[in-house]
């Protein structure tokens, strides 16, 4: 038994993920573990959602899919195995492994806490704790909205905007330096490398930046921050507090990049799907701005209908998922792209609907791991929405042939042209 998903139409891709008239194939595997075969790969480029097309795919093929890809892999959609994974430090590790590459994608310098396994994660996760409390984040609120009408006050007048390049990638950058402590006037360097890190072209560069040269930089300047400060002996921000921890500079430097990847591209990435979905979808759309309580039901379910991440796992001895075998030294990749939207937890499990009782979310991970950002995070999102549809209530995709999605362990839209009548906004 197989099924196909023919890409071609309507493909913007690159010819390195599904795109550009490619073809995916899920067959049955000699274990009862399907197989993707075709030129399926978490790195390069598609045609927009087109991921998500594909995640709900390997929902409807099985709680676990085997990717034939370099030295292949397994991908994870079902919730309860997601949780179990998730869960099961003793078997599925999260440590740092630098020769790690899924989809081409490999992690050159460590990032603590996120390579770390209980019981040293836990130490770690105490630390952050504070800075990232309901109660600690609450006061961050007045800021991001101050931010959000900012820029948006550069834009409404002109009737349009790119919202990714305009909005969505400058407002959680600008509240992430606030956050860790860090200048306005480096901005820009720090939006080249998280392009160069999280989206690079077709050539795998951004800017003439690799991924490991753009971590690498990274790496230096935060370097040559936390030399300042301990010089100066003063300081503001996560940065500052990370300094007085019991941390060599070492695991600072893990610590700050993990802060910039996790820091920047997410709520970007969210936030682009959920107003392309808004801009295309009127009657949500409209809803949202017409009831601007309904902001927390529209973020948790954008949110899960356009999940954006993939972790991966190793498997540290012989186990089963949902009676696949695995074996150790096997990479398993926990697909929550899709775990959001698999139809035997959610009725009607790839559509919006912002009257749908709400079931946890598991797009900010489960277990140990689960995001320490994510109060921030939501945030984030709520007072983007809730300004921009104050702001400006009617909007539109200007040009669809423009959108398009990069493709790695996390989601995003290279672009996003919205425009509006100007007589409609605030």
């Amino acid at each position: 038994m197989s099924s196909t998903i023919d890409t071609g139409a309507g493909g913007s891709g690159t010819g390195d993920g599904v795109g550009a008239g490619g073809t995916l194939r899920i067959d049955s595997g000699a274990s009862g573990c399907p197989v993707v075969t075709g030129n399926f790969t978490f790195g390069g480029e598609r045609a927009p959602l087109e991921s998500f097309g594909i995640y709900d795919e390997f929902n409807r093929a099985g709680p676990i899919v085997r990717v034939a890809e370099g030295i292949g892999y397994y991908v994870v959609t079902d919730r309860e195995a997601v949780a179990d994974i998730s869960s099961n430090v003793d078997v599925f590790s999260n440590g740092y492994n630098p020769n790690l590459r899924v989809g081409g994608i490999g992690a050159p310098y460590p990032m603590k806490p996120l390579h770390l396994d209980p019981p040293e994660h836990r130490r770690w996760r105490r630390m952050m704790a504070p800075a990232f409390s309901p109660s600690a984040v609450r006061t961050w609120e007045p800021t991001i909205r101050e931010r959000a009408n900012h820029l948006i006050d550069d834009f409404v007048d002109s009737g349009r905007c790119d919202a990714i390049a305009d909005f969505a990638k400058v407002l959680p950058t600008t509240i992430f330096l606030d956050f860790l402590g860090l200048p306005h006037a480096d901005l820009p360097r720090f939006l080249v490398w998280e392009h160069a890190i999280l989206h690079p072209g077709p050539d795998g560069t951004h800017a003439g930046l690799t991924r490991e040269q753009a971590q690498a930089a990274v790496r230096d300047y935060f370097a040559a921050v936390i030399a300042d400060q301990r010089s100066a002996g003063s300081g503001t921000g996560l940065v500052a507090e990370a300094i007085t921890w019991d941390l060599d500079d070492d695991d600072l430097l893990s610590f700050c990049l993990l802060m910039f990847a996790a820091g920047l591209d997410t709520v970007t990435a969210e936030l682009g799907y959920g107003l392309l979905h808004l801009a295309t979808h009127p009657a949500d759309r409209d809803r949202l701005a017409a009831d601007p309580a309904l902001v927390d039901d529209a973020v948790e379910e954008l949110l899960r209908v356009y999940p954006i991440a993939a972790t991966p796992r190793v498997a540290i001895r012989d186990t089963e998922v949902k009676g696949c075998p695995v074996n150790r030294g096997d990479y398993v990749v926990l697909g929550l792209a899709g775990t959001g939207r698999h139809p035997d937890y959610h009725e009607h499990a790839t559509e919006v609907d912002l009257d749908r009782k709400r079931l946890p979310n598991t797009t900010f991970g489960l277990g140990p791991h689960r995001c320490v950002g994510a109060h921030l995070a939501r945030l984030e999102l709520r007072v983007a929405y809730q300004e921009w549809h104050r702001r400006i209530p009617e909007y539109r995709l200007a040009d669809t042939s423009a959108v398009t999605e990069t493709v790695s362990l996390t989601l995003g839209l290279n672009s996003l042209p919205l425009e509006w009548d100007t007589g409609h906004h605030r």
